[in-house]
């Protein structure tokens, strides 16, 4: 079990990382009363964040400071920090503490966390458990992988913490949640864990460092049993995704409707249902359900004009992620597609194969910088259908005009930084350029 905080008192207490979780570890170990706090900055990273609050606290810019860590008393270690990396591999054969800010604040507070994990689903998962328990009465606090540093949080009386953990931060837990949450277990992140199976292994932290319940999928029971992992110390609550999973009539609209959302928002009310020592009721999961807005720039519902439904995923950097929120619209919609971004070289077949499939029924906006790269062959068979703008506010000008049309989805398939600051300014100009409309 990792140090309590005053347990660190008069200790030299090594971080590695000095990003957002970084600084907050730093800054726990400190008020703990660390005689050092060594924060090792590997990645240079700009701009450098030196915060003056952090009594005894030295930063180390660069990796040639990584020995420093060799002397510390603890190491607090940021999730970004590779497995495999021959310094990380050398401390853990040390003997020196080695902890994470998610370790840290499981050992003291995992009897009030819900802990989610997965490779995919977990952020929704997480905040629409949070807005669920928020429907119910309960004080709960969504943070973890998902914002919030957890080592900034100190949960009162009757606090509930739903945390959304990586595998990164799994992997290092000495105590669990009290109760876990697996929303799937795929492949993912190799080149940090090293194979499948490591990954999958460091996922079961979430439930095996004494978890009360684990709430899970029989596919990922299966998936652990055949790693040696069978759960058997927590009570476990499956929800079978071919069976129930509590679609709310009316609730189209709602981004828990969404097909791939099903199966979260079940493992969500069989955790809330752990959480209240009740069950949820159907009057409970509908409301959560038709008032809960989604995670921002993922299929988030940003304004409704007449009949059309304004929807940003800008997150949507990928073919394949522009193919799932296809995939996750009403087959029944005319839905205004605008793509387009920054030129990374990607391979748009599996989109353009799906365009041309015919399984939705979509208008294809080409913005720039790359949107005439992207569904190519849609554009030569439906030329009527397809349209090739000089801008994003252009594009918002052209759905709006379309006849018929049900839901405008920016979903660009590539990097907003060709002419935006980020992903978030984007969203904020096509928000913009709809009110424009007027």
């Amino acid at each position: 079990m990792s140090d309590a905080p005053s347990e660190l008192a008069g200790k030299t207490v090594g971080i590695w990382g000095f990003g957002q979780e970084g600084v907050s570890m730093a800054r726990t170990a400190a008020a703990a009363g660390a005689a050092r706090v060594e924060a090792v900055d590997d990645m240079g990273r700009r701009p450098f964040e030196e915060p003056d609050d952090i009594p005894r606290l030295e930063v180390f810019r660069g990796p040639e400071h990584l020995a420093r860590l060799g002397a510390c008393d603890v190491v607090f270690v940021s999730p970004g920090v590779p497995w495999r990396q021959p310094v990380f591999e050398d401390l853990r054969r040390s003997g020196i503490r080695i902890s994470s800010a998610a370790d840290w604040f499981m050992s003291r507070h995992g009897d009030v966390t819900v802990g989610i994990t997965g490779t995919k689903g977990k952020s929704t998962t997480a905040s629409f458990l949070g807005h669920l328990l928020g429907q119910a009465g309960v004080d709960a606090v969504v943070a973890g992988n998902i914002g919030t540093p957890l080592s900034d949080l100190s949960p009162g009386a009757g606090a509930v913490v739903v945390a959304e953990i990586s595998s990164q931060q799994a992997v290092l837990l000495t105590t669990s949640p009290a109760v876990a949450v697996i929303t799937n277990l795929y492949a993912d992140h190799l080149d940090w864990h090293g194979d499948r199976d490591s990954y999958h292994l460091a996922k079961a932290n979430v439930f095996r460092r004494g978890a009360r319940t684990l709430v899970t999928t029989p596919e990922v029971v299966a998936t652990l049993e055949r790693l040696g992992e069978a759960p058997s110390g927590p009570e476990v609550r499956l929800v079978h995704p071919d069976g129930p999973t509590g679609r709310v009539p009316g609730s189209r609209r709602s981004v828990m409707a969404y097909e791939h959302n099903l199966v979260n928002g079940a493992l969500a009310r069989a955790a809330a249902a752990e959480v209240l020592g009740r069950g949820v009721t159907q009057d409970e999961f509908d409301s959560a359900v038709r008032t809960y807005p989604g995670l921002p720039h993922r299929l988030q519902t940003v304004r409704t004009t007449g009949r059309i439904h304004w929807i940003d995923d800008t997150l949507a950097t990928t073919g394949e992620s522009v193919t799932a929120a296809l995939r996750a619209m009403d087959p029944e919609d005319h839905v205004a597609l605008i793509v387009g971004g920054m030129d990374r070289q990607l391979d748009y077949a599996q989109l353009d194969d799906y365009l041309c499939r015919g399984e939705r029924r979509v208008t294809l906006i080409q913005a720039p910088t790359n949107g005439a790269a992207i569904g190519v062959q849609f554009a030569r068979r439906q030329p009527s259908r397809t349209h090739l703008v000089d801008g994003l506010e252009a594009a918002v000008r052209v759905a709006a005009g379309l006849p018929d049309v049900d839901v405008v989805l920016l979903s660009p398939g590539a990097a907003s930084y060709d002419l935006y600051r980020n992903y978030e300014a984007k969203a904020a100009a096509y928000c913009g350029f709809v009110d424009a409309l007027g």
